[in-house]
């Protein structure tokens, strides 16, 4: 059997170069931007999201929406798992567990994947860590989740239209 959704081929080393420059310059711009409104700690949110879009949905702007979605879903997940531990004891535990084990039922079979897939679980995964439980700024995570993956989806939609823009059509 061959794989029919191959990945695109690796660029070359010039490309890699540009690439790499571009990616190190959005970086930068989004701790600048980042640092305006929140912790040098909660900005792990965006560029996680930029990793997980750019790794596993290959920066297609289509694929943005869900992803982001789930990537708030499995923050949720994991607030809701320390919030409900802390106010309702072994109960909370058991429903903030209840609810990891449907969000996991509900990507394993593919029900609603606009909201429960493969975002959702990574970042519950990250969320339900006790190291980052203890020391997160839930708001500022979410926030930091959503504008950075706002800003790195419109950068890099822009910077796509600018290439389009500006590589001649073939034959012409």
């Amino acid at each position: 059997m061959t794989d029919q959704t191959s990945a695109a081929p690796p660029p070359g080393p010039m490309a890699g170069v540009v690439i790499t420059a571009i990616v190190v310059v959005l970086i930068i711009a989004w701790i600048a931007i980042g640092l305006q409104f929140m912790a040098v700690t909660s900005l792990v949110g965006g560029f996680l999201f930029l990793w997980y879009w750019a790794n596993n949905e290959q920066l297609e702007i289509r694929r943005l929406p869900p992803a982001l979605i789930g990537a708030v879903v499995g923050i949720g997940i994991g607030w809701f798992m320390l919030y409900a531990a802390t106010k309702f004891g072994g109960a909370g535990l058991a429903a903030g567990v209840g609810v990891l084990v449907l969000a996991l039922y509900l990507d394993v079979i593919k029900a609603v994947p606009m909201v429960v897939n493969t975002a959702t679980m990574l970042y519950v995964t990250i969320a339900a860590a006790p190291l980052v439980q203890l020391h997160v700024n839930w708001t500022e995570l979410v926030l930091s989740t959503v504008i950075g993956g706002l800003f790195f989806g419109g950068a890099v939609e822009g910077l796509k239209r600018l290439t389009a823009k500006a590589t001649p059509a073939p034959g012409g």
